[in-house]
């Protein structure tokens, strides 16, 4: 980031690519290291936007300590930025390949490059299709996306107004958008078929993932950013959050290590699509002992090769709970014995219903972000209203990567309500939406009956699998119930233990689960769990498996 046009360095001259063979003009070869005869079962991918070629520090120093920053990150692949004119010394320091374009954008690869694969402006993006040394190959591509305005520096950032600041990251998510879409023909070709892709850099914008509502109390405003959509929306992976499913805005921030002052934010990115690599460890590294060279962090990402995905990889376990803000039969506010109570599950999805954000009642807690802490889970959360200096209304958690949250608004009733619709990637690729409710508790249905209306004419719409779970607060033969039958398949709970409240003494069934379209899903064993402290509701869930297309 932060690093405009008006900060083009020009310390080495644009390289007119032409192909040779596999031979490029471009790539500047150092004593590459030799290649085991096996293909590595990891892969370990970096991104550092290295600050006007990594020398605000000095000619020798900064360059040097760069240096060390990546040879300690035991890097096979680095994206770098701001690159002007350092891209030789390091790859000479390292042993690696650099693969440059233009002054900005380069690439150094521990593992030979094959052809080039660079799209669009040579300031933004260079690619290069790497071949990993059990012959198996890799396009990988290194971003430098440009911003509207500055929203980084003290002073420069209102929080009230989301659309300045959406106005702020325009040019980044439209830079993407137009350089995905090069990508996407330069790939287009079936020898690329089974590729996998990986794309990092400096994105100059935030994350949709962070800036949900469930980061609310730590960024202090919900910005919907289109940039990070761009690559969701293509089937890609943030490899940093889906290993630390747990917004910490200190922990997780890229910039800025050189700035405390600045906002502090996650601003670099690797994402990926690959049906045979997962993200098994990712961190960010901002600290040299002798000071850190770059205003930005160092995004590294290490990827395990894995088998193809098994028939489990569409299993899921689906559970409801109501857990009451925490409050337990007893009287107590007990989040971590609410974690108990799941991790005993050992669910995949969870759709919980009766969650604070920062309300006294609650001491405060962030209680989905807690939860997801407790049990290692990714988190959202939807709220229906202020509360208690804080806001109300429900979460869910995933085992599974999050892609989207959104929530849709429901007719007001006794209180306002929102339907949380959170979609998540699982394992063979597919997505699936979890809906999670929670309609009017008073006796008239009146109320619920709107709010299951409007949300009924919005799942017609839905284009995706989906799992609709939740605090209904009515009955099965209710028409509220009656509603979605058309749409879903009910996980019906055995007879004689499909009692959901109270939970000291269950008799009544006001807890469901359903899974839509019909044919996309089976579902086999569906159970209440007998707990009777933890919240006034018992848990109930179903294993569920999403047949393949």
């Amino acid at each position: 980031m932060p690093s405009s046009s008006t900060n083009r360095f020009s310390a080495t001259k644009p390289c007119t690519w032409a192909l040779v063979g596999l031979a490029l003009c471009g790539v500047v070869h150092a004593a590459v290291q030799e290649a085991p005869s096996a293909g590595p079962e990891q892969l370990t991918v970096v991104t550092w936007n290295i600050w006007h070629g990594g020398r605000e520090d000095g000619e020798e120093l900064g360059p040097a300590r760069g240096a060390d920053v990546l040879r300690t990150s035991a890097a096979d692949l680095v994206a770098l930025q701001e690159t002007y004119g350092s891209g030789e010394r390091l790859a000479a320091e390292l042993g690696f390949t650099l693969h440059p374009r233009g002054t900005n954008v380069s690439i150094l690869s521990r593992f030979p490059i094959r052809e080039d694969l660079s799209v669009g402006d040579d300031f933004q993006c260079v690619g290069a299709l790497v071949e990993l040394p059990d012959a198996t190959l890799v396009a990988f591509y290194s971003l430098w996306l440009p911003y509207s305005a500055e929203i980084w520096e003290p002073g420069t950032r209102d929080t009230s107004q989301p659309g300045a600041l959406l106005a702020a990251c325009e040019a980044s998510a439209r830079a993407l958008q137009t350089t995905w879409n090069a990508i996407d023909a330069r790939l287009s070709h079936p020898r690329y078929a089974d590729v996998p892709i990986l794309i990092a850099g400096d994105f100059n914008s935030m994350s949709h993932l962070d800036y949900g509502e469930i980061g609310f109390d730590q960024y202090g405003a919900v910005v919907d950013w289109p940039t990070s959509h761009v690559l969701a929306r293509a089937g890609f992976r943030d490899s940093y959050r889906e290993c630390n499913p747990v917004i910490d805005r200190t922990r997780d921030s890229t910039w800025t290590p050189r700035f405390p002052e600045q906002e502090q934010d996650r601003i670099d990115f690797v994402h990926y699509r690959a049906a045979r690599w997962r993200a098994r460890e990712s961190r960010v590294v901002r600290s040299h002992p002798d000071g850190f060279p770059s205003d930005h962090a160092v995004v590294r990402t290490v990827f395990q090769r894995v088998a193809a995905p098994e028939d489990d990889a569409r299993a899921l376990r689906a559970v409801s709970y109501n857990i009451r803000h925490g409050e337990g039969m007893d009287g107590a506010i007990d989040l971590a014995r609410t974690a108990d109570v799941l991790r005993a599950l050992r669910p995949d999805v969870v759709g919980l219903q009766e969650v604070d954000l920062r309300a006294t009642r609650s001491a405060g807690q962030n209680q989905a972000l807690e939860l997801a802490e407790h049990l290692g889970l990714h988190p959202a959360f939807g709220s229906f209203m202020d509360f208690q200096g804080g806001r109300y209304g429900m979460a869910v958690l995933s085992r599974h990567p999050i892609v989207d949250v959104r929530s849709l608004r429901l007719p007001d009733g006794n209180e306002p309500r929102v339907a949380l619709l959170v979609e998540v990637r699982l394992p063979a690729g597919d997505t699936v939406v979890l809906v999670n409710v929670h309609f009017d508790w008073v006796a008239d249905d009146a109320f619920r009956f709107a709010q299951a209306s409007t949300l009924a004419a919005h799942l017609a719409t839905l284009q995706r699998p989906y799992v609709l779970l939740g605090d209904f607060n009515d009955l099965p033969a209710s028409r509220t119930l009656e509603l979605f039958r058309p749409l879903a398949t009910e996980a019906t709970k055995p007879r004689d233990a499909r009692w959901t409240f109270p939970s000291t003494a269950p008799e009544r069934e006001i807890d469901f689960l359903f899974c839509a379209p019909p044919a996309a899903w089976s579902v086999a064993d569906v159970r209440v769990m007998a707990e009777r402290v933890a919240s006034d509701h018992r848990p109930v869930f179903a294993d569920l498996r999403l047949r393949a297309e």
